[in-house]
């Protein structure tokens, strides 16, 4: 007798063959048989009418400590995910000795917008290795998770606060290497780095992996290829993209791994700038062979932020100097004339790229908090600029001082263009994922990354059939990081499913929620048209609710013979 039977729905494997109708049994956690099947089952689930799929995973979270406060993963369950990818950006937990975690968590709290109390509250440090940090992980989990060794944790641990004021002597780049190797022995599926210039931490020095020559990176990934194992993720960020692939081609040249670098996205600020980051990921791959990819977002990021908590400012400086000071002063500086004149130049008029789009049609008010504004919500600051005969700038500021600064607002950072979304996903050399899951929760939420491709842009922009698109968000990822069990319905394979309605799945509005550590607030996203997620054969999401079950686990990369 299967210990699960999926009745009726349509298959599609993960391959990218088409899809079929039929059965998929399921037993100790694995896939045994598909087809047309009669046995009995201890459950049996009628899935006629839907898509029965690999379960989706994720390569790009920051669910590194929330994993153990949120054994789900929320919201990332509720899409279809039954794996991520944790130790993305340069950023793990381990290792980590005890004098150094508190380096570690000024990186989480500015990089990943967490704040600090959340962090204190929500993490019970049992660990100093990527081993342990690996097995502590493993004890309770809904969903799987897989791990890289972040190279901030890392250089701490081998230089500690040294680590973000100068470069690594040769001695300390060999302890570092065998740190990565001890890493990767323990399971690791690759080595995670940062040289994105905005990633500061939260005393404002700059995250440890920005101070790593060329040539320390170079080596510690060295140790990838030595074990001819594991994926390299390179966040850069800045303007130079051109460079970032330049510099993704290098480390793949020299180590022979995957490397994943980020991202080519449209940008408002650089709405063309897409095309030629393709055209030269492609040259790359077509006249080397290089195994290199870029990383993408299904789902516009879209940056919630009032002027008493926001990052988007940070490349300017003016505007950096007033979100890190007082809150008393920075109202003071955002009234004087002379002070917003150097905002405006910074913001505004300088059209070089940046992460803030520099148009005010595409800035919104979300929420306001005085009633007699009610009626600003859902407009953008050009329009209410407009009937007010103002500056954009002066309509944005002169409402956040009304409002104390709480007045939120809204705008997309990236992939505003339709059009130019469609060319980016369907190409080959492009990962989708980019969630960010465990991020950012005040500002935005992507959790949704699957169904957004799903819905939006495979069913309603017909962007590729369906059997392509579950193929980007499965056996591909798998295949790149090495999980050689996963990705597939196939006999034998471990029993992660995503179901789902191809007619109506997509992701649903953020919402607020205050179910952090500490009772603090964050910001979750539910799904429409998955109604079950099973993970290791274990129904976790039964019709948008968790089962209570946590049969996840870790997911270490295969090597051969082990």
């Amino acid at each position: 007798m299967f210990d699960l039977l999926l009745k009726g729905g349509r298959i599609y494997d993960g391959s990218g063959m088409p899809g079929y109708n039929g059965d998929v049994a399921i037993q100790d956690g694995k896939i045994v048989e598909l087809g047309r099947l009669n046995g009995g089952a201890k459950r049996t689930l009628n899935v006629d009418g839907l898509a029965v799929a690999p379960g989706f995973i994720d390569p790009h979270t920051h669910l590194d400590a929330q994993l153990f406060w949120d054994p789900l993963g929320t919201s990332s369950c509720f899409h279809g995910v039954t794996s991520v990818i944790v130790g993305n950006c340069g950023l793990s937990l381990a290792p980590a000795k005890p004098e150094d975690r508190d380096a570690v968590i000024k990186s989480f709290v500015r990089v990943e917008a967490i704040s600090r109390r959340v962090l204190e509250e929500g993490i019970k440090w049992k660990w100093i290795s990527t081993a342990e940090y690996l097995n502590a992980l493993n004890s309770r989990i809904a969903i799987n998770a897989a791990a890289l060794v972040g190279h901030i944790a890392v250089r701490h641990y081998v230089m500690g606060e040294d680590a973000v004021e100068r470069q690594a002597t040769a001695e300390e780049v060999a302890e570092m290497k065998q740190l990565v190797r001890l890493g990767m022995e323990a399971g690791a599926v690759g080595f995670s780095s940062n040289q994105n210039p905005r990633h500061i931490r939260e005393d404002k020095k700059p995250v440890a992996s920005r101070l790593a020559s060329d040539d320390e990176l170079g080596s510690l990934l060295d140790v990838l290829g030595e074990m001819n194992a594991g994926v390299v993720q390179l966040s850069g960020g800045g303007a130079d993209a051109r460079g970032r692939i330049v510099y993704a081609a290098a480390m793949a040249r020299r180590t022979g791994r995957p490397v994943l670098w980020q991202s080519i996205n449209h940008s408002w600020s650089r709405p063309d700038h897409w095309k030629g980051m393709l055209e030269s990921t492609a040259k790359v791959i077509r006249e080397e062979g290089l195994p290199i990819y870029a990383m993408t977002q299904a789902k516009p990021f879209q940056n919630r932020y009032t002027l008493l908590d926001a990052q988007c400012f940070d490349e300017f400086p003016t505007w950096k100097a007033a979100m890190f000071g007082p809150v008393a002063a920075r109202k003071q500086m955002f009234t004087d004339p002379a002070v917003r004149k150097k905002l405006r130049a910074e913001a505004i008029d300088d059209q070089s790229p940046s992460v803030f789009p520099r148009r005010w049609d595409v800035i919104f008010f979300d929420h306001v908090k005085l009633a007699k504004n009610k009626s600003l919500e859902r407009k953008s600051v050009e329009d209410v600029a407009k009937a007010q005969e103002k500056d954009g700038l002066d309509c944005f500021l002169d409402v956040s001082l009304e409002e104390d600064l709480e007045t939120r607002f809204v705008h997309t950072n990236t992939q505003g263009d339709p059009q130019a979304v469609c060319e980016i996903l369907k190409h080959p050399a492009v990962m989708i994922g980019q969630s960010d899951a465990g991020a950012h929760m005040g500002y935005d939420a992507r959790f949704g990354y699957s169904t957004a491709f799903l819905g939006c842009w495979v069913r309603d922009h017909g962007i590729m059939n369906l059997e392509e698109a579950v193929n980007k968000l499965t056996f591909r990822v798998a295949s790149i990081f090495g999980l050689s069990d996963r990705g597939l319905l196939r006999p034998g394979f471990a029993a992660d499913v995503a179901i789902f309605d191809p007619a109506t799945i997509n992701t649903q509005e953020p919402e607020y929620v205050q179910d952090l550590p500490g009772g603090e607030t964050r910001m979750i996203q539910n799904a429409t048209g998955v109604p079950y997620t099973v993970v290791n054969g274990e129904i976790v999401i039964e019709n948008g609710a968790a089962t209570g079950e946590c049969p996840g686990k870790v997911l270490r990369y295969h090597r051969h013979g082990n």
